[in-house]
């Protein structure tokens, strides 16, 4: 499966849209438990709207992280998989935050804490790789794919 596409198997509470269920929250955020995943753009466009149900106002726009960062390849722990309920990497996608500037070459993703997914319930967690030497704000122009 693309790491850029929201499985049909998610739930959709909306036309196009899928809901994601954090069971303890997101990191500096623990009431945004429930949200809404949109495709954001063109039918073409990989880029996602993550729309907090649960905290009025409160979104991300995120992409699957293969679209800019061709060998980005996260190992996660069995902790992880445990808290959305997943077997292993087969069971989930993965997608993460982009930080939108006023210049669009200054758009940043952040490789630290992507979102884990499970593909078949919609169960996420945001994953913080330490030591991993990923970053929480790598520039995506510089890393686009030819």
């Amino acid at each position: 499966m693309s790491a850029a596409s929201i499985p049909s198997s998610l739930s959709a509470p909306s036309p196009g849209a899928a809901k994601l269920s954090f069971g303890s929250g997101m990191p500096g955020f623990p009431a945004a438990k429930t949200f809404s995943l949109r495709s954001w753009g063109s039918e073409e466009s990989p880029f996602y709207v993550l729309e907090c149900q649960d905290v009025l106002g409160l979104r991300f726009v995120v992409v699957g992280p293969g679209v800019f960062f061709a060998s980005y390849e996260p190992t996660f722990g069995a902790d992880v998989y445990q808290a959305v309920d997943a077997s292993g990497p087969d069971d989930v996608f993965v997608l993460v935050i982009l930080t939108l500037h006023s210049r669009p070459e200054q758009t940043t993703a952040n490789l630290l804490g992507p979102l884990v997914v499970n593909a078949r319930s919609g169960q996420a967690v945001q994953a913080v790789l330490s030591g991993s030497g990923y970053e929480s704000q790598t520039l995506i122009v510089t890393n686009q794919k030819s």
